[in-house]
């Protein structure tokens, strides 16, 4: 995943005149027209990366030293924004990028033979188990690879971070824990404009491992935080496009 993204802002990089470099999932749709999405991210000097650091964290593989110290590794949404300093850091990185090939790797990478070696006799419903088994090879190179990489180039501080994309996550009947690994995919049905009014009206993201609160911000000025959101349906894509929850649009201008 992390190779194809490279390959994909390498070839966008190719044109001069591309001067922000957004990454999004086939299941994205737009909060806003996109005047006001490009405003946003042009009138910013700053890339949008997710990143945050989390001692307890178990996918980093020690490895990894000394070309990538742990108090480097950071972790974040793949969704990111990057201005085009940032995205030529990324293509020309020949350093960071070898180490990610060897050493994380997801399950799905491993293979799914490998994998239920791996898992039997692992009860993953106790946390005490959960170390053992990330120690494994459950590294996801594409929550952590930009981020650690834009760290160790002494770019962290050149960063609003992050996402600009929301996602529901799988939430269960205790707070603050999750069902699944997995975002909730949103429906036709589910799309209202009070849900999406709730989402453009988040201003700020707590992320817990730093004890910080990141007040979103854009060219220094105090805004809301997503431009983008996730999980969506075909049909619930079209009826957020169609029935006005983001301004004036015409689905047939789009196929002309």
């Amino acid at each position: 995943m992390v190779q194809a993204e490279r390959l994909l802002i390498e070839e966008a990089l190719r044109d001069p005149g591309n001067q922000r470099f957004i990454l999004l999932s086939d299941s994205c749709v737009p909060l806003y027209n996109f005047s006001y999405i490009y405003n946003y991210v042009m009138s910013s000097p700053e890339s949008f990366v997710d990143s945050f650091s989390n001692p307890k964290d178990g996918r980093y593989n020690p490895k990894m030293s000394p070309v990538i110290p742990k108090e480097k590794w950071r972790k974040g949404s793949q969704w990111i924004t990057l201005i085009r300093r940032h995205a030529t850091i990324v293509v020309d990185d020949d350093i960071v990028f070898p180490v990610f090939e060897k050493y994380c790797k997801s399950w799905a990478a491993i293979g799914l033979r490998k994998g239920r070696k791996i898992l039997q006799g692992i009860d993953i419903k106790f946390p005490i188990q959960m170390p053992r088994l990330l120690k494994h090879g459950n590294c996801i190179p594409d929550e952590h690879y930009v981020q650690t990489l834009l760290e160790m180039s002494g770019a962290e501080n050149e960063l609003e971070r992050r996402t600009l994309t929301y996602t529901s996550w799988d939430q269960s009947a205790v707070r603050g824990t999750r069902k699944s690994w997995h975002p909730v995919t949103l429906t036709y049905s589910d799309v209202t404009p009070e849900q999406v009014a709730k989402i453009k009206d988040i201003n700020q993201v707590y992320y817990k491992s730093e004890r910080r609160t990141e007040w979103c911000q854009a060219n220094s000025k105090f805004t809301s935080c997503f431009l983008f959101a996730r999980k969506f349906t075909t049909g619930a894509a079209v009826r957020l496009l169609t029935e006005g929850f983001i301004g004036p649009f015409n689905v047939y201008s789009s196929q002309s």
